[in-house]
């Protein structure tokens, strides 16, 4: 079974509140006379569900179409995070016996608001902190995956992307996983190829 964890990208949907608005131009239309429908986008490359490229935080760091294949496709945990736990931390990071090569995501309370398609950008997110993030780099983790539209709090700092991007470590922002049972999967995360790019949307599929 195949459980798609990526938000819709839709005309005005959440985003980041500095980042571009989203922005869907159905220009040509069949039903107004045109040979055939064609649309455009407009919006950043962090929208919806996305991937960060080391290149986002690590000026010199490489571009999302750089990324390793190897660690967007592979076996996952999804990790059941009670509401109690705000922000994710080393100590309870410490009670998951990770490993190396482990690839991360995090189902919060979040993923209620990015499941009902709420708009409003929510400031009290839950996000994983610096000492965490630290931890998991320490312990080999090669993705952390997160269902909101950032990895690390809102305006405290940048410390949890530097050091998991600056480690090689992916990371994919604003997954859906309302709707996920806590547990081991396959994980297929492939963002768009966009070259040298900070990052990208991107469509992430898990298999029990």
């Amino acid at each position: 079974m195949f459980i798609d964890v990526s938000m819709e990208i839709t005309d005005g949907m959440l985003h980041w509140p500095s980042d571009p608005a989203i922005e869907i131009d159905n220009y040509s239309q069949i039903k107004k006379g045109a040979a055939a429908n064609n649309s455009k986008i407009t919006c950043g490359v962090h929208t919806g569900t996305h991937i960060d490229a080391p290149k986002h935080f690590v000026d010199d760091g490489i571009g999302i179409d750089k990324l390793d294949l190897n660690k967007l496709i592979g076996h996952c945990r999804v990790i059941k995070v009670p509401s109690s736990i705000s922000p994710i931390s080393k100590e309870f990071i410490e009670l998951l016996n990770i490993k190396k090569g482990d690839r991360l995501l995090f189902k919060t309370k979040n993923s209620e608001w990015i499941n009902s398609g709420d708009k409003n950008f929510h400031t009290d997110y839950i996000y994983v902190n610096p000492e965490a993030s630290k931890y998991m780099v320490e312990k080999g983790v090669v993705l952390v995956g997160v269902d909101y539209l950032s990895v690390e709090g809102y305006h405290i700092g940048h410390d949890t992307h530097k050091t998991l991007l600056g480690a090689g470590v992916v990371v994919i922002e604003g997954l859906n996983l309302f709707n996920v049972e806590p547990g081991e999967y396959n994980l297929t995360a492939l963002p768009v190829k966009i070259k040298d790019s900070n990052g990208a949307p991107a469509r992430v599929i898990l298999q029990k």
